[in-house]
C-alpha cells in the first residue's frame, strides 16, 4: 500500500548491537553476512538480481472494528492509506540475517496481524517491535530460521547528490519485485505538513505499494526508503519521496531498543529564508531558516531566541533549509546543550540551547485531563475535547493565543486517529470561522446532521502547522 501526499498511492538491544546496525545492518547475526553485491561499475540488472531476494512485501490485517482509509487534504495534494478487504499492502527490506525487516509506519499502522511475503514467494509472520510516525518508519521482525535471511546494506546518504542514478524496488500494485529507476532530483524537501522536511525527491516511477521499499544507490546499497509520492491527479506524474538512510538509520536504532524514538521540542515556528529576506536582513547569502515565533516558557525563549533571528548553523554544521534543521532536530537529545549560531540586527552570535523532552502521548494526555475544567470534556469521532486554556497550551505545546477546543485524547483506530489527529492540536475553526466554545461545536455538528451532511470542515493546529479537514459528523464514519 502505499499513501498519496500520498505515502504510497502522500537501539540496539545492547550498544553492541548499535553499532553493528550502524556499520551493517546484516552483522546483527554473527554468521549471517549481508547480500553480496556485484562490484563496482556493474550494470544494473546484475545489482538488482542481487538485492532482490532482500525485498519482501508486507501486508496488514485489520480487526472487524478498524477503521482501514483516509483522506487528508494536504494542499494540492492527498494522504490516502488504501486498504482491500480489511488488508493493506506495501514494501519492505530486510535489514539483518536474523529477520529485521523495514517499512512504512502506515502500511502496518492498526494492523492486528502483519505477514511478510519473500522473494521466493513464501510467507513469514512478523510482529511489530516499533514505529515513527513522524518519520514513517516502522521495524518489524520476522519469525527466526536456522539459515540466514539476505540483508541489504545502508549508504550514506549525506554523500548523495542531485544527478546520482539511483533504482526503486518495491511492489506497486501488488506486483511484486517491480524495479525502476531514475535519479535524486532534489534534497532536502518537505511533504505537506509532515513534521519532517529532509525528505529525498526522485524521479523514479513508484506507485501503490511501493510504501517502505529500499531506494538503491548505484552500488546497491540502500540510500533511502521510499515513501510518498506527489500525485494531484491521483497518479503518478515523477515526483517521488524517499526517507534518507542517515535517518532512517537513526530511527531503526532507536526502535530497536526502545520500540519508540524519543522527541525534543525547541518551541520554534520557522520559516525558509528567501533571498529577499536574506538582503533586508543584511546577510550575505539566503542559507538559514528565520525564527518566526517563540513559545513562552520553551527551551528557545529560555536560550535568548527572539523573532526575526535567522538560525546559520548548529554546533558548527550549516543549516541549509528547514530541510537540514529538521535532521539536525531529530538527533537532539533532552538535557544535553546544542550551540546555535545566529543572525540578529545585522550581526553573528552564538547562543547555547538545552532541548527539552517532547512527552509522549499518553503522558501529554494526562497531563491535560488534569489541567481540563471538570465536567468540561465533550467527546466525538473518537475525540476527547476541552476548551482551551494558558494552561493547556502550554502542556500542549501550543502558543498561548491559539484558542478553541483541544485535543485531550483520541481513541486508537477512530476517525480521529485515522486522519492523524493527535493529542494537543487544537480545532480552532468550523469552516473557516473561529471556534469558541464546545457549544459552538456540538451545534455545528447536529445542524450538518439535520441537513444530511456526513461531514464538517474543521481548521486544525497539528504542531506548528494548520490544517483544514473534513470531520465525519456520524460515530464511525
Amino acid at each position: 500500500m502505499f499513501v498519496m501526499l500520498t505515502r504510497g498511492t502522500v537501539i540496539m538491544r545492547t550498544l553492541l548491537a548499535a553499532a553493528c546496525l550502524f556499520g551493517n545492518s546484516g552483522a546483527l547475526a554473527v554468521d549471517c553476512p549481508p547480500v553480496k553485491v556485484p562490484p563496482p561499475g556493474s550494470k544494473r540488472p546484475e545489482i538488482v538480481a542481487a538485492v532482490m531476494p532482500a525485498v519482501v512485501q508486507v501486508q496488514g490485517r485489520y480487526g472487524a472494528d478498524s477503521n482501514e482509509s483516509f483522506e487528508e487534504v494536504l494542499g494540492d495534494a492527498i494522504r490516502e492509506t488504501q486498504t482491500s478487504n480489511k488488508q493493506s499492502h506495501g514494501s519492505g527490506f530486510i535489514i539483518s540475517g536474523d529477520g529485521l525487516v523495514v517499512t512504512n509506519e502506515h502500511v502496518i499502522s492498526g494492523a492486528t496481524q502483519i505477514t511478510v511475503r519473500l522473494a521466493d514467494g513464501s510467507l513469514r509472520s512478523a510482529i511489530l517491535l516499533g514505529s515513527d510516525e513522524r518519520t514513517d518508519i516502522a521495524l518489524l521482525r520476522m519469525e527466526a530460521l536456522k539459515r540466514c535471511y539476505p540483508a541489504l546494506t545502508w549508504a550514506d546518504s549525506e554523500k548523495a547528490r542531485a544527478g546520482e542514478n539511483v533504482t526503486a524496488v518495491g511492489s506497486p500494485f501488488g506486483l511484486g519485485g517491480s524495479v525502476t529507476a531514475g535519479i535524486i532530483s532534489g534534497r532536502g524537501r518537505s511533504l505537506g505538513s509532515a513534521e519532517y522536511h529532509d525528505f529525498l525527491q526522485i524521479d523514479a516511477a513508484i506507485n501503490s505499494g511501493n510504501s517502505g521499499g529500499p531506494l538503491l544507490d548505484e552500488s546497491g546499497r540502500v540510500i533511502g526508503i521510499n515513501t510518498a509520492i506527489l500525485a494531484p491527479a491521483g497518479g503518478n506524474i515523477g515526483i517521488g519521496f524517499s526517507l534518507p538512510s542517515s535517518m532512517a538509520q537513526r530511527v531503526v536504532a532507536e526502535l530497536l531498543l526502545h520500540g519508540k524514538t524519543a522527541r525534543t521540542h525547541l518551541g520554534l515556528s520557522l520559516e525558509n529564508l528567501t533571498g529577499d529576506m536574506a538582503e533586508a536582513l543584511g546577510l550575505p547569502s539566503n542559507h538559514g531558516v528565520v525564527v518566526l515565533d517563540v513559545a513562552a516558557a520553551s527551551p528557545s525563549e529560555t536560550a535568548g531566541i527572539v523573532p526575526s533571528d535567522v538560525i546559520l548553523a548548529v554546533d558548527g554544521r550549516l543549516v541549509r533549509d528547514l530541510g537540514s534543521l529538521s535532521a539536525e532536530v531529530a538527533t537532539f537529545s533532552a538535557g544535553r546543550g546544542v550551540r546555535l549560531d545566529l543572525w540578529r540586527t545585522g550581526a553573528p552570535m552564538t547562543v547555547s540551547l538545552v532541548p527539552a523532552a517532547k512527552p509522549d502521548a499518553i503522558a501529554r494526555a494526562g497531563s491535560l485531563l488534569r489541567e481540563a475544567m471538570p465536567g468540561s470534556l465533550i467527546a466525538h469521532a473518537g475525540l476527547q475535547l476541552a476548551g482551551t486554556t494558558s494552561s493547556m497550551n502550554l502542556v500542549a505545546g501550543q502558543r498561548a493565543a491559539v484558542s478553541g477546543l483541544i485535543v485531550v485524547a483520541v481513541t486508537p483506530g477512530s476517525p480521529a486517529a485515522s486522519r492523524g489527529i493527535a493529542v494537543g492540536d487544537i480545532i480552532s475553526g468550523l469552516a473557516g470561522r473561529p471556534l469558541t466554545s464546545t457549544v459552538q461545536f456540538t451545534d455545528a455538528i447536529d445542524a450538518a446532521r439535520a441537513t444530511g451532511r456526513r461531514n464538517i470542515l474543521i481548521t486544525l493546529q497539528h504542531g506548528n502547522k494548520s490544517v483544514w479537514l473534513a470531520l465525519p459528523t456520524r460515530p464511525g464514519e
